[in-house]
């Protein structure tokens, strides 16, 4: 019996022994790298995962934080009385300096209640200390000795209350500044706890901001940092505060740089890069594939300690770009699963299979100044 093979059958043919005997060749293979995702199990009973063993280059680290531009001091300034607005003195965008005037409210009939009580405390100074020489001479008793000192302590009072109401109708600067609001007009009656002006203080500045609770911990009050503001320029300062306790629903720690302002120029609420530079950490270049997540979300990957045995190695991340990720926090070396990871428990001894040594200098350039080495979690 003939058998006739037209092309697409000899086709056939030749892709199936050409498949069979790469086949054959790859399981006959001794020098054939370790590239099977599923471990194999030893004789010994240990998983074989692939390792490497990388090597970190020093990095100069960045933390950054989105933030904006702050006054030093704001206060809005209401009237503790109630009166009609005789006089402004200042208008909005003017420079004041603490204690000038600003602001007239009608005295009405202030000036001369003043006038009352001073004669009023002059009276009963008088028969308090007709009452004291009474006394001494036994001719006064001591009701009388009372009386006199309380109706002294009810004048002083008197006079007290009506001066601070007198001065209530003159609003003055708590500290030198900026008018950067007026509420009201010559004309408006005001009642107690209006707002009338808005007074700011740029000497110095602020650029506020929120860090994350991971990097919350890297700075401290002191620290140098540096801003680049939206029109592009730089100011250097230094972090004044830094809260300690985070923002219960962003988990974030409100921080604040000082920034020295001697021209009193700057404005309030100009959005803001805030840079606060760390100290050279060991950064290595690594696929995203292999970050995973532990119980309480710490971000790392699995690596294997002294007796192989599989540990948790915590990573933060530093930056970015489409060939992989940087990450730091794992010192300046360490045995890092790259095959298998996913088939091995924390704790499991396994048989590691090195991969040629690599320096991280035979990955792409790791990031070398501070604007390079920005962090992913800037808050």
């Amino acid at each position: 019996m003939t058998i006739h093979l037209n092309q697409g059958h000899i086709a056939a043919l030749i892709i199936a022994l050409a498949f069979f005997i790469w086949m054959g060749a790859g399981s006959l293979s001794d020098d054939a790298p370790f590239e099977n995702p599923r471990p194999l199990v030893m004789d010994s009973g240990l998983t074989r995962v692939q390792v490497e063993r990388m090597k970190g280059e020093l990095v100069n680290r960045d933390i950054t934080i989105s933030a904006h531009t702050a006054a030093n001091r704001r206060v809005e300034l209401k009237s503790e009385i109630r009166g009609k607005v005789i006089a402004i003195h200042k208008d909005k965008g003017a420079a004041v300096k603490e204690g000038e005037l600003l602001l007239e409210l009608d005295a009405r009939d202030w000036p001369a209640r003043v006038k009352q009580a001073e004669a009023n405390l002059q009276q009963r100074q008088l028969e308090a200390r007709s009452a004291r020489q009474l006394s001494e001479r036994g001719l006064a008793n001591e009701s009388q000795l009372a009386q006199a000192a309380t109706a002294l302590a009810n004048a002083e009072a008197e006079l007290t209350n009506a001066r601070i109401q007198l001065n209530a109708t003159k609003i003055r600067a708590p500290f030198t500044g900026i008018v950067d609001q007026r509420m009201v007009e010559i004309g408006d009656f005001v009642k107690d706890s209006s707002p009338l002006l808005t007074v700011l203080d740029f000497t110095p500045f602020l650029v506020k901001g929120q860090v994350s609770e991971r990097d919350a911990a890297d700075i401290n009050i002191g620290d140098t940092g540096f801003a680049e503001l939206i029109n592009g320029d730089r100011v250097d300062g230094r972090v004044r505060f830094i809260a300690a306790e985070a923002d219960a629903k962003t988990r974030t720690f409100p921080l604040e740089l000082e920034i020295s302002n001697p021209g009193g120029s700057m404005t309030s609420g100009l959005t803001a890069k805030l840079h606060i530079p760390q100290p050279a950490t060991y950064a290595y270049f690594i696929s995203p594939a292999l970050l995973i997540l532990d119980d309480e979300g710490q971000l790392g990957l699995k690596g294997i300690d002294e007796q192989n045995r599989v540990v948790f190695r915590g990573v933060n991340l530093l930056k970015a770009d489409n060939k992989g990720i940087w990450v730091y926090g794992l010192g300046s070396e360490a045995n890092i699963i790259t095959v298998g990871q996913g088939f091995v428990e924390y704790g499991q001894q396994v048989e590691p299979v090195y991969m040629q040594d690599t320096e991280i200098s035979a990955q792409p350039e790791a990031p070398k100044d501070d604007a390079d080495a920005t962090a992913l979690s800037a808050g």
